[in-house]
């Protein structure tokens, strides 16, 4: 089988129509009167409260008020715009698609009291509170992340407690000044300790963090200026390994240019390689007020980048070859806490964005994720790859609950195995870890998740991690990590060992994806991933599996294990056609593939495989709750029919994978039957918020395969001279 180029698909193939959005709203069928009396008594509670609770308010000394609006069920924030800003509301960030976080000035908020009154009389404004299901105030434990609310259903917190207050987001910078001067002064009223003044999140979000008595945790959550209360996350580093003794002095390969090579930034600990090795490094880039160097868990990181596992990448004896050159990024100085992590990941970004599209990032916070909220790490990672087109590949993380349990299945199922900050970032590229061998010290076998790796799901339920990579294992009987030659990697000693953890499955990722994007017109990264994560491999049986089943297999190995020959290459029985573009809420596409002949009038069952993925780089907001991305792209398959101009709709076989408001749409679907000719993949954006006007970037995918391997449907389509193989197309910038 000989490497074939894959294909663009130029503008000429792509139809573009104009989008004409369609309003839902429906009459609601209640009375005004009972209704409106309602809302009297929800808006008069509010101002009880407010007075109740004024003194620890840190809203007090400025003319604003803060509280919830609930829409009925089936309402959303998002389209109701209107309803807000013609009653004095300012949207300051929304908890579900139908609750919102609102302020008013103080004159504003009898306004409003003052037109629900009138309502609840008449019917006036009705089509206004109709749509008002509640207000209430916005105090409350639920401000708390449900770790932090967890340890208070079982009073399991200690006599003082880190914690992280972050401000109601998109109030201006004078509301801001005043909250935090009377925020820090009741944080040593109340004989806490300040940590961290302020410090802000890419939005602009401020948060404090304090150490304060637990006792006191109650006069946050009745601060309505108070928006989230978290614990403060630390992220460390974990790993084990098995050190292997060897005299051999490894060189670079003689006939690699590494500096054609792909760059990847190191975010960890420092990278010590030997002399001979150390080209590949560079530049290196230290916090300031970083403590101290540790270059072990860094240097198996890069190691994993640079060369993936040594026995696979060995030249000769000596001699390796290496597929990225690497920055040294050092951010890691044991256990780094949330506030200072972010402003140094933000700062290596910064620096190199230019240079740098690859940022491995092999460093989880010690718990699982909310799931409901999107965590502070997670959020920023995603920002920053928004706004300087990059890609974080970023570990799923460790737990230890394999030290507790003696079957796999019950480490799955415990909640305290699902992913850790920051592997929650939508934009991310999460790795687990799955099994290279199978020994009977051990509880898991060949290609099981490991039994130290996090599962999904990711945020909101969407699926993370987004691929796996072969790692060892660990010995149930001993503790230490089980002895493999092909997961051999290099050390800061400039020795071999065989290390397990997720740490070292994402940067094996960040490789493949070096490698891969060394082979994309313009280094395009997003273009990049959507082939990486299109042509994984499943490691479940495709033709044998449910909906729900599908959805278990995700949750432990995403799309499965990276394959970058597929990525980089087709063939002459499997050919992938990609495209990069635009889409606004005003236009939709139609792209045109061509199904080759040779391939429809092959008799047999599930004789083509089609499969499409759409990866897209939307704008987020963490304010925003599980609204959280501006936009989404939906994508879906038409097929010839009949006669010349006739499209058949085709339904993929499952939901999974297809998701709406996620930043990937991937499907595939076999076919016994059907036509050759033009098909088609229809593209249509969906956006919200103040990001409705956006243009927001895509990169599609599409690979038709001849199942039986034994056509060659790669000429056929060449010699349509539609479709130019890359190499030959200079794409726009």
């Amino acid at each position: 089988m000989s490497n074939k180029q894959h294909f663009w698909i130029p503008d000429s193939e792509v139809e573009r129509l104009e989008k004409t959005p369609t309003g839902r709203n429906k009459p609601r069928d209640i009375s005004y009167a009972e209704h409106g009396k309602k809302l009297s008594a929800s808006l008069s509670k509010i101002v009880d409260i407010t007075n109740e609770f004024k003194n620890i308010d840190s809203l007090r000394e400025i003319d604003t008020i803060i509280y919830e609006v609930s829409l009925p069920e089936g309402k959303k924030i998002k389209d109701q715009d209107k309803l807000f800003k013609s009653n004095g509301m300012s949207v300051k960030a929304v908890k579900t698609e139908n609750e919102a976080i609102v302020a008013s000035t103080k004159s504003q908020f009898n306004e409003l009291r003052d037109r629900v009154n009138k309502y609840s009389q008449n019917g006036r404004n009705k089509t206004y509170f109709d749509y008002v299901e509640s207000f209430k105030p916005f105090t409350g434990s639920d401000k708390n992340s449900l770790k932090l609310q967890n340890e208070l259903k079982i009073n399991n917190l200690p006599t003082k407690i880190d914690i992280n207050l972050m401000l109601v987001p998109n109030l201006n910078e004078g509301e801001y000044a005043s909250i935090i001067n009377l925020l820090l002064k009741k944080i040593k009223d109340d004989g806490g300790e300040v940590i961290n003044n302020e410090y802000r999140l890419s939005d602009s979000t401020p948060l404090v963090r304090a150490l304060i008595p637990s006792s006191t945790i109650v006069n946050y959550e009745k601060d309505s200026a108070i928006y989230r209360i978290e614990e403060t996350d630390f992220f460390n580093l974990i790993s084990s390994d098995v050190n292997i003794d060897n005299n051999i002095l490894f060189k670079l390969a003689d006939n690699i240019d590494i500096n054609d090579l792909e760059v990847v930034a190191i975010l960890d600990s420092g990278i010590k390689f030997p002399n001979n090795l150390s080209s590949l490094v560079i530049d290196t880039w230290k916090a300031e007020d970083i403590d101290y160097v540790d270059y072990d868990h860094g240097t198996k990181v890069a190691s994993c980048v640079a060369f993936g596992y040594i026995d696979k990448r060995i030249n000769n004896i000596e001699s390796l070859i290496p597929r990225a050159r690497l920055i040294d990024c050092q951010i890691m100085d044991g256990k780094v806490s949330i506030d200072v992590l972010v402003k140094r990941i933000q700062n290596v970004v910064k620096t190199f964005h230019n240079q740098c599209k690859i940022y491995n990032l092999s460093a989880n916070a010690t718990h699982p994720i909310d799931g409901n909220r999107m965590s502070i790490l997670g959020y920023e990672i995603d920002v920053l790859q928004k706004k300087y087109k990059v890609q974080f590949i970023i570990s799923a993380g460790n737990h230890c609950l394999w030290n507790y349990e003696d079957e796999l299945i019950d480490i799955i199922d415990d909640d305290d195995s699902r992913i850790a900050s920051p592997a929650d970032a939508l934009m991310g590229v999460t790795v687990g870890s799955v099994v290279n061998h199978h020994s009977s010290c051990q509880i898991t076998k060949f290609n099981d998740i490991a039994s130290y790796s996090r599962r999904g799901p990711g945020f909101n339920g969407f699926i993370k991690p987004d691929l796996v990579s072969y790692s060892s294992e660990i010995d149930k009987k001993t503790n230490e990590v089980i002895h493999d030659d092909s997961m051999l990697i290099l050390n800061h000693k400039g020795t071999l060992s065989v290390n397990a953890g997720t740490s070292f499955s994402a940067p094996m990722v960040s490789g493949d994806l070096a490698e891969i994007l060394s082979k994309t017109p313009d280094r395009d990264v997003q273009l990049a991933k959507a082939l990486l994560l299109h042509n994984a491999t499943p490691l479940w049986d495709e033709e044998d599996i449910d909906e729900d089943q599908l959805s278990f297999a995700q949750n432990l190995y995403g799309r499965g294990i990276p394959s970058v020959q597929n990525s980089i290459y087709s063939s002459e029985h499997t050919v992938t056609f990609i495209r990069t573009g635009l889409l606004n809420k005003r236009t939709k596409e139609r792209v045109r593939i061509y199904m080759p002949e040779i391939l429809a009038v092959k008799p047999g069952r599930g004789t083509a495989r089609v499969s499409v993925t759409c990866v897209t780089l939307p704008e987020v907001d963490q304010s925003k709750g599980t609204e959280y991305l501006g936009a989404y792209v939906r994508a879906s398959l038409k097929k010839k029919g009949n006669n010349e101009s006739g499209l058949y709709d085709v339904q993929p076989d499952f939901k999974q994978g297809r998701s709406s408001w996620d930043t990937i749409q991937q499907f595939s679907k076999l076919f016994s039957k059907f036509n050759s000719g033009d098909w088609q993949i229809w593209l249509e954006l969906f956006s919200r918020w103040e990001f409705q006007d956006d243009d927001v970037e895509y990169a599609l995918v599409v690979t038709i395969e001849d199942t039986s391997r034994s056509l060659d449907i790669y000429n056929e389509i060449y010699v349509q001279n539609r479709y130019r193989p890359i190499s030959e197309v200079r794409v726009r910038v």
